[in-house]
């Protein structure tokens, strides 16, 4: 049975199709369930590059195009650890749910992510891919070391930012994404929380993760909003929260608006 499945998605084409498959469900889920929420500009883009490549590179690794897709899973691969890392607790509770069959959705990345290494790094089906494949791995290591950098910066900015009595700020990227916690931007996965932020920014969250999950501004909601609005007042802090289909009318109805 297992030599026949193997034999099966051994084809390109029919990994390919599984693969297209897999990911319509994480987009359907993740729709209805509002897992990671209505992710940023660059994360979209990012996501459509990275996904369209895994449904498609099974058919292209032996063509001239086999570097650009080694790089893209490269960089791919990290985008599923990420998904991983971000579901916590749900790595586990999805081996209880296998049982009425969502838990395997839970596994989807996790799939992912040992068929990029084995396709890319493990059994290339040029060798020479393998090092664009490593190339993105290191790039992005890199990347994810510059933002914990970037938001510990943010964080002293931050205490400076109390010292002066909340009047001067060192408005940037991260500072922006710091006064936005809690109410624009989610920092965790809660399916417990009623209403939640309705951004999801992996940038602040990568940052958070690499500095002990520290929010340096620790202030109620309704303040910190207010300070948001000073700071920041062009941008939008309230959304048409459309996170998912299972989202509550809490968050249009919040007393935190009026």
């Amino acid at each position: 049975m297992v030599k026949k499945i193997n034999k099966h998605f051994s084809k390109p084409t029919n990994l390919a199709v599984l693969n297209g498959l897999l990911i319509a469900i994480l987009i359907l889920l993740n729709t209805y369930f509002q897992a990671f929420c209505i992710s940023t500009t660059w994360t979209i883009i990012v996501l459509a590059i990275c996904f369209t490549n895994t449904i498609l590179y099974p058919i292209l690794d032996k063509s001239k195009f086999a570097p650009l897709t080694s790089f893209i899973n490269g960089v791919t691969l990290f985008v599923f650890i990420y998904c991983v890392i971000f579901l916590e607790h749900m790595n586990l509770l999805g081996l209880v749910m296998i049982i009425v069959g969502l838990g395997l959705a839970i596994f989807i990345p996790h799939f992912f992510i040992a068929q990029l290494i084995w396709k890319n790094l493990i059994k290339p089906a040029v060798v020479t891919s393998r090092y664009y494949f490593l190339a993105a791995i290191i790039l992005c290591i890199g990347t994810v070391l510059y933002i914990g950098k970037d938001y510990k910066k943010a964080i002293n900015s931050i205490e400076k930012f109390k010292e002066s009595g909340y009047t001067e700020l060192e408005k940037n990227f991260m500072t922006e994404k710091i006064l936005g916690m809690h109410f624009i931007y989610h920092t965790r996965f809660c399916e417990f929380d009623g209403w939640r932020p309705p951004k999801h920014e992996p940038i602040m969250v990568i940052g958070m993760w690499l500095n002990k999950r520290i929010d340096p501004l620790r202030v109620d909601l309704k303040t910190r909003l207010e300070l948001y609005k000073k700071f920041f007042p062009d941008n939008k802090f309230k959304f048409d929260c459309s996170c998912g289909i299972e989202y509550r009318q809490d968050y249009h109805n919040d007393k935190l608006w009026k």
